[in-house]
């Protein structure tokens, strides 16, 4: 990171968890995980270990997605353009989001592979995830109106549970 990058980055985060809306990330469903972090010193086991610091600091984000990688940088692009010129801009060698060849080019630079990875449901895709929260939300009241209305009067209600969560069935 550039000078008081370090500086600027801790408060966007502070920001952003003060205001989580403002990041607009929620609206990338494909996202199993991201995290962004700063990162000044590297940990120390003790002696004989010497205490390191980089030479400057790094900005590290760790993310995890389900699909192309070309795809996902072209949809976090889009999406959250300023965000992401807002976060990176105190990197030196950012591209900004002006192309996304180029941003994408600086993604694979920077980046390093996972070494291990655990996924709950490793078999389900984000939007089947949320998809199936939505729908829980509404089951208990499903079971109860069921267990309280003859079938003749639940099936008005059925139905319009149906309506509106078609898109998540």
């Amino acid at each position: 990171m550039k000078p008081l990058g370090a500086v600027l980055a801790r408060f966007l985060f502070a920001v952003q968890r003060t205001l989580p809306p403002t990041l607009g990330i929620r609206e990338l469903k494909a996202i199993y995980f991201t995290r962004w972090s700063v990162l000044t010193s590297f940990p120390d086991n003790g002696p004989p270990q010497v205490p390191e610091r980089p030479p400057h600091p790094y900005l590290i984000w760790e993310t995890d997605y389900n699909g192309v990688t070309e795809r996902y940088i072209e949809t976090f692009t889009y999406l959250i353009s300023r965000q992401i010129n807002l976060a990176w801009f105190t990197s030196y060698g950012f591209p900004h989001t002006r192309s996304v060849t180029e941003l994408k080019n600086y993604i694979e630079q920077v980046s390093h592979p996972i070494d291990y990875h655990y996924c709950a449901y490793p078999e389900a895709s984000v939007r089947m995830i949320l998809s199936a929260l939505e729908v829980a939300k509404e089951h208990q009241y499903l079971v109860e109106q069921a267990n309280n209305r003859p079938a003749e009067e639940f099936a008005p209600v059925y139905r319009s549970f149906l309506e509106r969560r078609q898109a998540d069935l």
